[in-house]
Order: structure tokens, then C-alpha cells, then sequence
């Protein structure tokens, strides 16, 4: 008996010996420090093992997977896991909850699709459970898995609930982590000094916890982020420090993950050699893993950089490895059009250009696939600004054969695609479960980068066609998109002294199609950094309020001058690209005269959207007009004094300035209008009551309010109304709002600030400008900075007036900005304001 106690005691000890370990292993994981966990793991499987506690031991024996991770392919390992899920032992409610956890973690490196579905069922179980703090991070960790997928709005909204949910719940390691994933996605949107912030963040958090685990994703992004600010010495050496820094020799998954951003700074700044050696290096790491998708992206890099290098067959075997790596992983697509389109490069440059001319057409067809099962606008113009690639490198194919007909329309396919698709039907694009009709594209795509017989380009095409036509959003949006106007039929869209200037920024040089009813010419001009470093500080001189006749006059020589049709054709349409985007082109100097003296300016998202407008304005040109006129903020105290249309929406408590100008403004505009027409100034100005009107029946809409800019989340960039106490709606018309009213108008007049303003891409730029152009609006006249009231009153004004007279669209602008350049005052009263759209026809 007493021998029988002794083995009792013995046995509960040694029980409570093997849950010690695996408490404090849990607690080093918790902390996301799986090295220093997975010893007390492995010794804790055995003791648990030996005490015939499966379930207990399984859990232990699952958790050293993440360690494994580092230095094992993760296919193997997820096999193994699904294996160990269907033990009788998997069945304990901690073990079951464990394996998903784990399961979520690696997939989160393997499968996108995978992993979100997983980290939805942790988050279930962990809520049903009351594990707040766990449920927390399954919410961030499915906001890692839509940015991996593409779903960008998902996956920030996602991620800043974790981030912020972390914080009040104390739980630092996941401060640090989603921390560092906000961060990473800050870089993604190239906004690198608030990444920074953000980054410098979590490694602090991290250092200053000795629970806290080193934080590679914020080092790695921060390597990322000193690129995109040019400091290049620095990033370089904290890529070094952090390799140093890692806590042990065997992550092998993140040394890959920084020499890949190692190579990426040699890159910037053309040390191909060196870009070569780091990448090969990195490579080796992932095929140690069997690690796809770093295989598929750093694969492409190292082709591009042995292409530097004229090392053409070599360049060619790298990124053949990069391709086959794509097919390896079926639903993660996003490197293969881009890989595709590099050995496009590759092989021209040797000298096959019929085979490197079937890539891009594989490639193109590839993209088009991938954003038409898009789930919403802003991810569907995401994907095509970070493949622009793929077509800049098609276009300078074509165009260096002289075929600037065909250069035109791979250019066209990618600009301004959401605005096309949205001219032709106005239906409201959800995220959406999977159809089986995109299952179908789905698997085509991966048959599409094995092959290139035609019969599987034709079956891909056929199912886009399929999927295009059973959506709600159906008939001529993809004809816009995939195949654009022709440059003949865009000619014939033109009036005679009109010039289309399609600028393409690329490096070392860009160039510029230039485009009049008769003819169609390629013109070369200096190198995309060149230009965005000009353009960007004239822009911010002008926003300074000051004047640089030296820079403009620089910029009109680089964007001007070598077009000799910009001197016969006094109206200007420009298709920018990149920071062109934001620069007016009315403010550039030739022999010290603005632009603006001599010819009327406009932009438009691309020639086929110009022309989509032209077919409209067929349609409504014979409509009756009526005009309504939106002043919200016009209510001003004695003492106040009226400065500019800008609010930011980041404050606590938004400060909001009086526009008194602005109801003033409305009412005089209102006179050049016969009746009927709505005036909504004050307290009546509301979103409600705006979006109550019947909007189709407007010709006219002037909306004198405060606008604001998210360059962040550009779909949160907005118009502001009055508030309202218990109505419907925030009082803030947001982009992704905008997208969905119904208009039929001539004209829609933005006297607000910032609504030309969006984040830039090589495609599109998405801002409440173009949205109006998406709901319906033939011409958009916005801003790209704040506003004085004062000065804003005075110029719309006038240009209504110039309207009552019978000038067109564009030309009536341009009168009213006139007035300013004859009183001699600086580009930032008068620049500011463009016409987007068809600048052509009278009100």
C-alpha cells in the first residue's frame, strides 16, 4: 500500500513536472519566442508520452512545427499536421484549437486562401471560449492573409482591429506583430515616412520586453522602407545588423526573407553584381524549404539583375525556376504575370521577339483573368498599378519595333480600367465566395503559365467571357478594359486642335505618345526619376505658395519641348502617368510664359475613357439643365477667419473651418442656370439630404465643401457635409459612396481641397475626382491642394460665367485662371484647378 502512495505521488509530480514545461513553453510562444519554447516542447512530448496523456503530447509534438518551419518545406509539414488531425487524440478541445493555430501559422507562408479559412475558425472557437486575446490575432492574422491574397481593404481594416485590440488588452507581442504588418502594408502604399513611425514602433516595444521575440517582419519592411527614402547605406547595414541579430542560425526563413531585401537596395542603386550574389543566397534558403512563392519572387529578381548584367542565358534558367515555382502554388498567381513578362524581356533581347511577344499576350491575358474576379474596385486597380510592369515592358517592345498602334493599346489596357468598367455599368462589386465559373479561371490560369497553346488562351478568354456576362456587371466593361480603343478609333473621337499626350515613365527613359486626329508619334524623354524628382518639388513649391520659373521652365523641356505637335494644337489632353498625376501641366514656363497662356489643358484617365464620354455625351447633349449647389460650411463667428477647404478626419475632433465664400458662391452660380435648381447651404447641406435627390435629373453639381485625402485607404477620401444628429448617414460622401450614386452629369465642380489627390500608380489614381467620372460625370473639374475660400469663390465664379457665355468645358477654366496669371499672381491660386474628363462642350 504504502508503496502504491509512493508511485502516486511520484506520478502526479511528474505530471505536474510535464504541464510546468508546457505551461512556460506556452508562454515563450505566446511571445511568438519559438526557439526558446521548443526544447521545453520536445521535453514535454516525452514526459507526457511516458505518462499516456496523447492528447497532452500531441499538443506538445504539433507546437514544435514552427521551429520545423525554419528549416523544413512546409507542404511536408502541413501534411503531417492534416495526418496528426484525424488522431482520436485531436479530439481534447486545447489540442484541437492548438493544431488549427499551428496550421494557420504555416499556411499563413504557403496558401493565402488557406490560411484566412483556418484563422476564421480559430477566431470562432477562441470567442466561443472567451479567449479574447487569441481571437484578437486570429482577426490580424486574417488581415495578413487578404493583403497576401490581394483583398487590401480587408486586410488593413482587419489588421488595425488587432493592432488596436492588442493594445488594450496589454498583449505586446501582438502589438509588435501587427505593429510590424501595419507597417509592412504602409511600405506596400508607399508611405515610408509613417511606416517608419509605425516599424520603429514595434522594434522598440521589442526591445524594450525581454517576452518579446525579435520582430524580423519590422526589421525586414524598415529595410524596405529606408529604400523608398533613398538611404540606402542605412538599409543595407541594418539588413546586415539584422542577420546578426537573429537569435538563432536555423531561420532559415528569415535570413532568406532579408537578403531578398538586401538585394533589392543593390538593385536601387545598380550594383547588379553584388544584387546577384545576395539573391542567389536567398534562393538557396528557399529551395531548402520548398518555399514557392519566395522562390517565385526572389526567382524573378534574379533574372532581372543577371539581365543586368548581359548575362542573358543564365537570367533566362533563373527565371524559368521562378515560373515553375508559380505553378507549384495555383491560387497564389501574383508573381507569374510579372515573371512571364521578364522572360518576355529576356528572350527580345536576344533576339526571339515572335516568342517574347506570345509571353506578354500570356501574360496580359493572365492579368486580365486576375482582376476580373477582382472582389472590389480598389483591389482591381491595386493589382494593375503593381503589375504596370508588365505592360510598360510590352509597350517599349512594341515601340521599339514601330508599332505604336499596338504599343497604344497595351498601354490602354492599363489605364484606366475602373473608370471604363464603370462607364459601361454602374453595378455595385461585392467580395464575393468563389463561383465555380472562377474556380474555372482559376485552374486555367495555371495551365496558361505551363503552356502556350493558343487552344488554352482561347478557353481562358472564353471563361472571362462566361464570368463577364453571368455578373451583374456585364456588356461592354471588359470589351473597355481588355480590349481598349483602337488609336484610329480615338482619332476619330478628337476635334481638330486637339493633342492626346500618353505619357509612359519608365527607366532610363520614358517616352510620350502623342496623338492628334491625323497623326500618332513616339517621343523619348528623360528618365522616370528624373521627371518624378522635378515634378514632386515644383509641387511643393506651389503648395508653399511660391513660383519657380526655372523648375517649370526644366519640366516643360522635358515634357513639352520634344512634342513638335504641342505647337500647332492649342488644346492639351494629358494621360499622366506615376507623379504626373498631381502635376499641372498649365504651370509649366516656355520662354517664360505659363502653359496656360497659350493652350487649354485637361486630363483623363486614358484615351478609351475620353472616348467612352464623347459616345455619352451623344446621348445627353440634348437633355434639359438644371443645377444643384452644396455649401455645408458656410455659418462663420464674428471672430473667425475663413482659410482653406481641407479638414483632417485623423483628429480626435475634426476641426472643420467656416467657408463662408462658399454659400455666396453656390447662390451666384445658381443665377447663370435657368430654373429648376436645389440650393443646399448650412445645416440643410447634409449627406442625407444629398443623396436624397433625384441626381440622374442634374446637369450641374457644384459642391463648395471641405475635402480630405486618405492616401492610405484612398477609398476613405472624402467630401464633407453638414452633420447631422439622427440621419443615416456620417455626413462624409466617401469614394467608395461616390462609385455608387447614379449621375448623368455635364459637369460636376469639386470646390473642395484635395479631390484630384490620391495614391499613385503607373495606371490610375485613385481619388473623388475620378470616382464622380466612375458614377456618371462627363467632366470633373477638381483641385490637387488645399484651397483659399476667398480666392476659390472668385475663380468658380468666373467660370460659370464664362460658361452662361458659351465657352466650352475646358476653355472656360481656363479664362478664369487667366484673370490670376494677369495679376500676376503665384500658380498656387490658379494651378490647382483641372478639368478631368471631356474638356469640350458648352452648358
Amino acid at each position: 500500500m504504502a508503496s502504491g502512495l509512493v508511485c502516486l505521488y511520484l506520478f502526479r509530480n511528474s505530471v505536474g513536472g510535464a504541464e510546468a514545461l508546457l505551461e512556460r513553453a506556452d508562454k515563450l510562444a505566446w511571445n511568438n519566442d519559438w526557439v526558446e519554447a521548443d526544447p521545453l516542447y520536445e521535453k514535454a512530448e516525452s514526459l507526457l508520452t511516458t505518462q499516456h496523456l496523447p492528447s497532452k503530447a500531441l499538443y506538445a509534438h504539433v507546437s514544435r512545427f514552427i521551429l520545423r518551419a525554419e528549416s523544413e518545406p512546409i507542404s511536408s509539414l502541413l501534411v503531417e499536421l492534416q495526418r496528426d488531425e484525424t488522431r482520436p487524440d485531436a479530439n481534447g478541445p486545447d489540442t484541437h484549437l492548438r493544431i488549427l493555430l499551428i496550421e494557420g501559422m504555416l499556411e499563413t507562408n504557403y496558401d493565402a486562401g488557406m490560411a484566412r479559412k483556418t484563422w476564421e475558425q480559430v477566431e470562432t472557437i477562441a470567442l466561443r471560449r472567451g479567449r479574447y486575446r487569441l481571437a484578437a490575432r486570429a482577426v490580424g492574422e486574417q488581415g495578413i492573409a487578404a493583403f497576401l491574397q490581394g483583398d487590401v481593404a480587408s486586410a488593413g481594416r482587419l489588421v488595425r482591429i488587432a493592432w488596436i485590440t492588442a493594445r488594450c488588452l496589454h498583449d505586446q507581442p501582438a502589438h509588435v506583430r501587427y505593429a510590424s504588418v501595419y507597417g509592412a502594408g504602409l511600405v506596400e502604399l508607399q508611405q515610408y515616412e509613417s511606416a517608419m513611425r509605425v516599424l520603429d514602433e514595434a522594434i522598440n516595444t521589442a526591445t524594450s520586453s525581454r517576452s518579446v521575440a525579435y520582430p524580423s517582419i519590422a526589421m525586414d519592411s524598415k529595410i524596405d522602407a529606408l529604400r523608398g527614402l533613398h538611404r540606402y547605406s542605412d538599409a543595407l547595414e541594418l539588413a546586415d545588423e539584422a542577420i546578426a541579430r537573429l537569435p538563432s542560425s536555423t531561420l532559415d526563413a528569415h535570413v532568406f526573407q532579408i537578403l531578398t531585401s538586401k538585394g533589392k537596395v543593390y538593385g536601387d542603386i545598380n550594383q547588379w553584381n553584388q544584387a546577384s550574389h545576395v539573391y542567389e543566397r536567398a534562393l538557396a534558403y528557399a529551395r531548402h524549404l520548398e518555399y514557392w512563392r519566395g522562390i517565385a519572387e526572389t526567382g524573378g529578381l534574379l533574372a532581372v539583375s543577371l539581365e543586368h548584367e548581359e548575362k542573358l542565358p543564365d537570367a533566362l534558367k533563373a527565371v524559368d525556376e521562378a515560373i515553375h515555382a508559380n505553378e507549384e502554388q495555383p491560387d497564389e498567381l501574383y508573381y507569374a504575370p510579372r515573371n512571364l513578362a521578364i522572360k518576355a524581356e529576356i528572350l527580345d533581347r536576344m533576339g526571339r521577339s515572335h516568342e517574347a511577344h506570345s509571353l506578354y499576350e500570356r501574360s496580359l491575358t493572365l492579368i486580365d483573368s486576375l482582376v476580373a474576379t477582382a472582389p472590389t474596385p480598389e483591389v482591381e486597380r491595386d493589382l494593375i498599378t503593381q503589375l504596370g510592369v508588365v505592360y510598360t515592358s510590352y509597350y517599349r517592345s512594341l515601340a521599339g519595333e514601330g508599332d505604336l498602334a499596338g504599343a497604344f493599346e497595351v498601354v490602354e489596357r492599363e489605364r484606366g480600367r475602373v473608370e471604363a468598367h464603370a462607364l459601361e455599368d454602374h453595378a455595385l462589386v461585392l467580395p464575393h465566395p468563389i463561383s465555380p465559373v472562377e474556380q474555372k479561371i482559376s485552374d486555367l490560369n495555371v495551365k496558361l503559365i505551363e503552356s502556350d497553346e493558343p487552344a488554352i488562351t482561347l478557353q481562358l478568354e472564353e471563361a472571362l467571357r462566361t464570368a463577364n456576362l453571368s455578373s451583374d456587371n456585364t456588356t461592354l466593361a471588359m470589351r473597355a478594359a481588355r480590349r481598349p480603343f483602337s488609336v484610329a478609333s480615338v482619332q476619330n473621337h478628337l476635334e481638330s486642335g486637339e493633342l492626346v499626350l500618353e505619357y509612359v515613365l519608365a527607366e532610363p527613359t520614358s517616352s510620350v505618345l502623342a496623338i492628334t486626329r491625323g497623326s500618332v508619334h513616339k517621343y523619348d524623354l528623360p528618365s522616370k526619376q528624373e521627371i518624378e524628382l522635378d515634378a514632386r518639388h515644383y509641387e511643393a513649391t506651389m503648395r508653399r505658395r511660391s513660383a519657380d520659373r526655372v523648375l517649370a521652365s526644366r519640366l516643360f523641356s522635358e515634357l513639352l519641348a520634344p512634342v513638335p505637335e504641342y505647337r500647332s494644337n492649342p488644346a492639351l489632353i494629358v494621360i499622366p502617368d506615376g507623379q504626373l498625376h498631381l502635376l499641372p501641366f498649365s504651370a509649366l514656363m516656355a520662354n517664360n510664359a505659363y502653359v496656360l497662356t497659350t493652350h487649354t489643358v485637361s486630363a483623363s484617365p486614358s484615351a478609351t475613357v475620353l472616348s467612352l464620354l464623347r459616345d455619352r455625351e451623344q446621348v445627353t447633349s440634348s437633355d434639359p439643365l438644371s443645377y444643384v449647389g452644396v455649401a455645408a460650411w458656410s455659418a462663420m463667428d464674428e471672430q473667425e477667419e475663413a482659410e482653406v477647404r481641407s479638414v483632417s478626419l485623423r483628429a480626435p475632433t475634426p476641426d472643420f473651418e467656416p467657408l463662408p465664400e462658399s454659400k455666396q458662391e453656390v447662390e451666384e452660380i445658381a443665377g447663370d442656370f435657368p430654373e429648376p435648381n436645389t440650393l443646399l447651404i448650412g445645416p440643410d447641406a447634409t449627406e442625407t439630404r444629398f443623396k436624397q435627390l433625384p441626381l440622374m435629373k442634374y446637369r450641374v453639381l457644384h459642391l463648395a465643401l471641405h475635402g480630405y485625402a486618405d492616401l492610405e485607404f484612398p477609398d476613405r477620401s472624402a467630401l464633407v457635409f453638414s452633420p447631422e444628429s439622427d440621419g443615416p448617414d456620417d455626413g462624409r460622401l466617401e469614394i467608395r459612396e461616390i462609385r455608387n450614386l447614379r449621375l448623368r452629369a455635364r459637369l460636376v465642380a469639386l470646390s473642395s481641397c484635395n479631390t484630384g489627390v490620391g495614391p499613385i500608380g503607373a495606371s490610375d489614381i485613385a481619388n473623388v475626382s475620378n470616382a464622380f467620372i466612375e458614377a456618371g460625370a462627363e467632366t470633373v473639374v477638381s483641385t490637387l491642394w488645399e484651397l483659399q475660400d476667398r480666392t476659390a469663390e472668385h475663380l468658380m465664379t468666373d467660370f460659370y460665367q464664362k460658361l452662361a457665355q458659351h465657352h466650352e468645358k475646358g476653355a472656360a477654366l481656363r479664362e478664369a485662371q487667366l484673370d490670376f496669371v494677369r495679376a500676376d499672381l503665384s500658380p498656387y491660386y490658379w494651378a490647382g484647378f483641372e478639368v478631368v474628363g471631356d474638356p469640350s462642350g458648352t452648358l
